[in-house]
C-alpha cells in the first residue's frame, strides 16, 4: 500500500508539469547527445553538472532538485533505482 500512496503522491507533483519548447528541446539535445555514451560516461557528465548545479543554484533550488528525484521513486523499476541510487551516491547525496 504504501508504494501506491508514494506513486500517487508522485504522479500528483507532476500533474501540472508543462515542459516549455525550450525544455522540450534540451530534453532530446540530451538525448542524442548521450544516445551512444557508456554508462560510465554518463555518470561522469552527470558529475560535472552537478558541480555546476551546485556552484550557479541557490541552495534551495539545488535541493529541491534533488527532492524531485527522490519523488520519482515510486516510478522506477528495480534497475532505475539502482542506477538513481548509484548517481546519488557518487554525488554524495546518499
Amino acid at each position: 500500500m504504501k508504494k501506491d500512496d508514494n506513486l500517487k503522491r508522485a504522479m500528483e507533483e507532476f500533474k501540472d508539469f508543462q515542459p516549455s519548447e525550450e525544455q522540450i528541446e534540451i530534453i532530446e539535445g540530451l538525448t542524442g547527445a548521450y544516445s551512444d555514451k557508456s554508462e560510465d560516461d554518463i555518470f561522469v557528465e552527470i558529475i560535472k553538472v552537478n558541480e555546476q548545479m551546485e556552484s550557479e543554484m541557490t541552495p534551495e533550488e539545488y535541493e529541491a532538485i534533488f527532492e524531485k528525484l527522490n519523488s520519482i521513486r515510486p516510478m522506477l523499476n528495480e534497475e532505475q533505482l539502482k542506477k538513481l541510487d548509484r548517481i546519488l551516491y557518487i554525488l554524495g547525496r546518499d
